[in-house]
């Protein structure tokens, strides 16, 4: 189970958890502000070698790791 930060709705992985910020991005300011972070990741992102065949999913999931920290 993955919990949303915005929201705190529990989904079954990380995949669903992807499609559900996306989607709210466009109605709520919150998630909105999760996606443009998330975006920002993606553009930002200088993983090794090893990490050029990484999904967005997968992707998703490291940027979620570094918020915590």
């Amino acid at each position: 189970m993955v919990k949303c930060p915005v929201c705190g709705k529990d989904y079954s992985n990380s995949t669903a958890l992807l499609k559900h910020v996306r989607l709210k991005s466009k109605y709520d300011k919150a998630h909105e502000k999760l996606w443009n972070e998330f975006q920002e990741f993606l553009n930002n992102w200088n993983g090794s070698s090893e990490d050029e065949y990484m999904g967005k999913t997968d992707l998703f999931r490291e940027f979620l790791r570094s918020r915590k920290i």
